[in-house]
């Protein structure tokens, strides 16, 4: 047993879900004296010949630094690239509307300024959120429109040094993507922490984090399946899945172990929700290997898809965002090290 300071919970994690309903969502607001320091938006999407498409953008107020748009490239074998349109997506301060039933993030301002100062061929965005649907565009990159698969997921993490609350949502999208046809779910995350780090500097990708897999799953009947489990060290381990019927699966300290190929990388991983197992198993053309190398640290993101031991539901398509460091802190027994 580690022994800890007076009020300080090392990053064991409280876990729950909230009501998406905009107008009790203040993000403007602190929580337990946090303040919101970044949002992601990122998603799978597939076609009527089964290839996929990814988008991953991030907020910093109202500043984005642009989309990492990832394909195929129109081949089935190959592993989901960075693509060109990524330099075409909007970069730079966005106009924001965050109060009322809905919320907007659209107006690039550098793309009102008069023509050449910005790049030629840049796309407009703009993302609208509401409690039920969400519409995302990216100019000639991708129209999406979708509806919400349940609850938001929260956990917060009360350590002294790195105090952390982090909520997600989750839609299902259809609509456009570079011309194609698609469907599949994007996740909208929100996170507050101590004021003046990234998230890249703040411990939890540094040092405690060992994989975060964040998944979404549509049954014939209509209905969703989705969640975040996560494995790490000193007690990150946090996992919530959440059915569109209302039911919620919560631990604080989910049980994960992974299957590496010799390169290192996740072919299944195996997460235990209280007395629920999830398994992934993730192709080798999920791989995000151009997007990974942008980062450090051993990082390594990829797509899977994730069952529950002994569902029998009919599922339609499940994709899955499994990202971590499997090469330095998962051991040769695949558990965390």
């Amino acid at each position: 047993m580690t022994i800890h300071k007076l009020g300080d919970f090392a990053t064991r994690p409280v876990v729950g879900a909230f009501d998406t309903d905009p107008e009790d969502m203040d993000l403007l607001g602190s929580k337990h004296g946090l303040g919101l320091q970044k949002s992601w938006l990122y998603g799978f999407f597939r076609d009527a010949e089964g290839l996929t498409y990814c988008v991953e953008r991030n907020f910093v107020g109202s500043l984005t630094s642009g989309a990492f748009v990832m394909t195929q490239h129109g081949d089935p074998a190959k592993e989901l690239d960075v693509h060109p349109d990524s330099g075409r997506s909007a970069r730079g301060e966005l106009r924001r509307t965050l109060t009322g039933k809905t919320r907007r993030w659209a107006d690039p301002v550098f793309q009102r300024l008069p023509k050449g100062c910005f790049p030629e061929g840049e796309q407009p965005l703009e993302l609208e959120y509401s409690k039920d649907k969400l519409v995302y565009n990216e100019g000639d990159i991708l129209a999406l429109e979708g509806v919400s698969a349940g609850l938001g997921m929260q956990y917060f993490i009360p350590s002294l040094d790195r105090p952390l609350l982090y909520t997600s949502t989750c839609f299902w999208m259809e609509g456009d993507f570079q011309g194609n046809q698609v469907s599949g779910p994007i996740w909208f995350d929100n996170a507050f922490w101590n004021h003046g780090l990234e998230w890249k500097e703040y411990g939890y990708f540094l040092d405690h984090q060992i994989m975060w897999h964040v998944f979404c799953n549509k049954f014939d009947d209509g209905s969703f399946e989705w969640g975040h489990l996560v494995s790490g060290r000193n007690g990150f381990s946090p996992g919530v899945v959440i059915q569109s019927s209302g039911e919620v699966e919560l631990t604080s300290d989910t049980d994960a172990w992974f299957d590496l190929d010799e390169a290192g990388w996740p072919t299944e991983a195996t997460f235990q929700v209280g007395d629920a197992t999830y398994r992934m198993e993730a192709p080798k053309q999920g791989r995000m290997t151009q997007f990974s190398e942008s980062r450090w640290a051993g990082y390594r993101a990829q797509l899977g898809q994730s069952r529950r031991d002994g569902d029998e539901r009919v599922l339609v398509d499940g994709l899955t965002w499994n990202e971590g460091f499997p090469v330095d802190r998962v051991g040769p027994d695949g558990k965390p090290a």
